[in-house]
């Protein structure tokens, strides 16, 4: 008798409420209902108010009961109810529904919350605002906690059944064109709302989030204002705690735009290309940084973003509290003039263009890859124009400018006769 009016005072409750519950944008429950998820993701309603949602994602419970899956039954403390089934949800499509953008070409439906799936790419949890899960797979609601280890969602005593993402919505070609792409340097780009990070051999990949963080084992990225830590394979910021993303491949440009695109000058026969920076490596050769205004560390290999300090000894570049992995030069791009003037050491030897002519042992003339360079007196190296040349220390000093290695002087080529 006790448990029938409990039921006829609940049945009550439910017929004086009014309006009807948005489950998300597609889908709603009856006036006095609770929208739970059922098997699938999909929306089911509980004919209850304020409702328990069982974990069977077919049943559910008055509010403040606790659902018992082996007795089929609603308990509180001394009271028990045969649990309530969950209806099917009505679906109601609104014509005018805004969808949640993920990025240039992937969207989800309004009420949804973007979540990154494996390999980088966009999947939709059926919830607003949802958590999404370090597995790739699930999400749990707002507020929520994922527990990878037991399939669920945890909030103080509350447990749910996490749920499984769908693959995001692909947008029509006609709205991708109008979108204007993350330029990286002259000939590599990414999508709209993606952040160009370096990858290894200083190639350039692409962050599926808007001013991400680039890690540093030049394979993941983490949202803005994370922090990534390698050791665990996650961003960190806070309590929050997210799985880091995987970089995808930049896009070259196509050819005919990078044709005019202007070329960086190294010198009259070697250049690099637009965003990039000549550095010179071993043997006096010319190298390209994949970064524009960057600094030439000493080891001739690597270089730095402008601003930032090459360490050698630990192959970073700092700069304050921040630490990046260093940048390997790439090789010129040799492009020889048709009508470059040589620079003529005597009637019978000459330099190229833009080298300078200094003697080397026995009285024989070599060519520095500097123009109006200084000579050293060792009579095989040199020094850019306005340095010193410090034989004992193999540098290239000027007051106030940073040290840099000396360079070593090429044979001179026979005159045309």
């Amino acid at each position: 008798m006790k448990n029938f009016v409990i039921l006829l005072s609940l049945l009550a409750v439910t017929r004086l409420a009014a309006g009807q519950v948005k489950c998300d944008a597609t889908h709603e429950c009856p006036a006095g209902h609770t929208c739970c998820q059922v098997a699938g993701g999909q929306w089911g309603c509980c004919p209850l108010p304020q409702a328990v949602c069982c974990s069977d994602q077919v049943h559910c419970c008055p509010n403040g009961y606790t659902c018992h899956t082996t007795t089929g039954k609603c308990s509180k403390g001394i009271y028990s109810l045969p649990w309530f089934t969950k209806q099917a949800a009505i679906v109601n499509e609104p014509e005018k529904v805004e969808a949640v953008k993920c990025d240039a070409t992937y969207e989800c439906p309004d009420g949804h919350t973007c979540c990154q799936v494996n390999n980088g790419e966009w999947g939709c949890c059926p919830l607003p605002q949802a958590v999404c899960c370090d597995d790739h797979v699930h999400c749990c609601p707002n507020g929520y906690t994922c527990h990878t280890t037991t399939g669920k969602c945890n909030k103080g005593l509350s447990t749910l059944a996490w749920l499984e993402k769908q693959s995001a919505i692909v947008k029509p070609l006609a709205v991708q064109k109008k979108v204007e792409a993350v330029k990286c340097d002259a000939t590599h780009e990414c999508p709209d709302g993606h952040t160009c990070c370096q990858v290894a051999g200083g190639q350039w990949g692409c962050c599926p989030l808007p001013q991400a963080v680039c890690c540093s084992d030049q394979v993941h990225c983490c949202p803005n204002g994370y922090t990534c830590h390698t050791t665990t394979g996650k961003c960190n910021k806070g309590l929050s705690t997210l799985a880091w993303l995987e970089k995808q491949s930049a896009i070259v440009k196509p050819l005919a735009v990078q044709k005019k695109v202007e070329a960086v000058k190294c010198d009259a026969t070697h250049e690099c290309p637009d965003g990039h920076t000549c550095c010179q490596v071993a043997g006096g050769q010319w190298g390209c940084c994949p970064l524009p205004q960057a600094v030439c560390c000493s080891d001739q290999v690597h270089c730095c973003p402008n601003g930032y300090t090459c360490h050698t000894t630990t192959g970073k570049c700092n700069k304050g509290i921040y630490s990046l992995p260093w940048f390997t030069k790439q090789a010129a791009i040799v492009n020889e003039p048709e009508k470059v003037e040589a620079v003529k050491c005597d009637a019978t030897h000459e330099c190229p263009d833009g080298h300078t002519c200094c003697q080397v042992a026995g009285g024989q003339w070599g060519c520095c890859p500097l123009p109006q360079a200084v000579c050293c007196t060792d009579q095989v190296h040199c020094c850019p124009n306005g340095y010193t040349c410090h034989t004992t220390t193999g540098k290239c000093n000027k007051q106030g400018a940073l040290e840099l290695t000396w360079w070593e002087k090429l044979p001179a080529r026979k005159s045309r006769q």
